[in-house]
């Protein structure tokens, strides 16, 4: 079963654009710990760790338990979630097929452990917010605005489309990231919610998904919408 976890404060045409190509659409839980910005989004609350099993945050153990289908393996992390950065950041990591993009001071044991038993490799960046700064295009290739990820990305011979910050909304923030508006959903197709055409590196992003021969699935028009990233049970 393909299944989607997305924010249960995402636009309707979002979901419906989802149930309608087939997915199985599970939405958030309001996490009250949380600021509000990112008190719904999927990549601060779960993790993928693939072949259908996930971890989560202990406050948010019930809520997936009950909604995830037959078959899905979910463990409860050890690490709860605190509105104060950098306390809500530790299930907020980035995989790609060799390595793990994370703060990892920061990042659940569980997860660490996890991708150090499948001998990826584990590269600690300053930004905590890795999941939602990094638009995963395939399993050797990224697009982020963070500088800091794009430079030991690159250094470690993962293909980096760097692109302007800014530009993507964000509920009660000056603005968001281009991983939270973005979900790769299958292999080669890649979900954005809204439209490419409003961000200004546009004609790169489209080049470059091009390039790895990638499909935007766009979920809804106008601007882009940081939501968390739009989760699936997809292994990169």
């Amino acid at each position: 079963m393909d299944i989607i976890i997305v924010d249960c404060r995402a636009d309707n045409r979002t979901v419906y654009s989802l149930e309608n190509a087939g997915f199985a659409v599970i939405p958030t839980i309001k996490m009250n710990c949380l600021y509000d910005a990112i008190a719904t989004h999927a990549d601060i609350q779960i993790h993928y760790l693939g072949n259908n099993r996930f971890i989560c945050a202990p406050e948010a153990f019930v809520h997936y338990k009950n909604r995830l289908p037959c078959g899905f393996e979910l463990i409860c992390g050890s690490e709860k979630l605190s509105a104060k950065y950098p306390y809500d950041i530790a299930y907020n990591v980035a995989v790609l097929k060799d390595y793990v993009i994370c703060n990892s001071a920061y990042t659940a044991t569980e997860i660490l452990s996890e991708y150090k038993s499948m001998s990826k490799e584990i590269l600690s960046v300053r930004q905590g917010y890795s999941k939602c700064s990094i638009c995963i295009v395939n399993g050797r290739s990224i697009i982020t605005s963070d500088k800091g990820i794009a430079a030991q990305a690159s250094a470690n011979g993962i293909d980096v489309l760097e692109i302007k910050p800014e530009h993507i909304k964000l509920r009660n923030l000056d603005y968001g990231f281009i991983g939270g508006a973005t979900g790769l959903v299958k292999e080669n197709v890649l979900a954005v919610n809204g439209d490419i055409n409003t961000h200004p590196d546009a004609e790169r992003i489209k080049e470059f998904c091009k390039k790895h021969n990638v499909q935007l699935f766009p979920l809804k028009d106008g601007i882009l919408e940081d939501i968390g990233t739009i989760i699936s049970n997809f292994n990169v």
